[in-house]
């Protein structure tokens, strides 16, 4: 008989049940990974941590967006020199 695709596979593997539902080939069952517990403020930090992070990219992926959106109807010239004006407004907020 044939085997499972991969996908199959790790449907079974993730229910950790020990064959595939036609019971002819055997999959290894998953093992339990034990983490020690952390506590709520250790939790609470690294979830502002990573949130902060993805923020970060996911600015940085905007901003390269809305440079290559400028990119198509503007010439780099104008390009650079809108986005200089514009660093040059953020350095003298305070």
């Amino acid at each position: 008989m044939k085997a499972p695709s991969s996908r199959i596979w790790s449907l079974f593997l993730v229910a950790g049940t020990t064959r595939p539902a036609s019971g002819s080939v055997k999959v290894p069952a998953m093992e339990t990974i034990v983490h020690p517990k952390r506590s709520a403020k250790d939790i609470e930090q690294m979830a502002a941590k990573e949130t902060a992070a993805f923020l970060r990219r996911a600015s940085i992926t905007y901003l390269e967006c809305c440079v290559s959106l400028m990119m198509t109807h503007l010439q780099r010239e104008e390009v650079a020199a809108i986005l200089e004006k514009e660093a040059d407004m953020l350095r003298r907020l305070d």
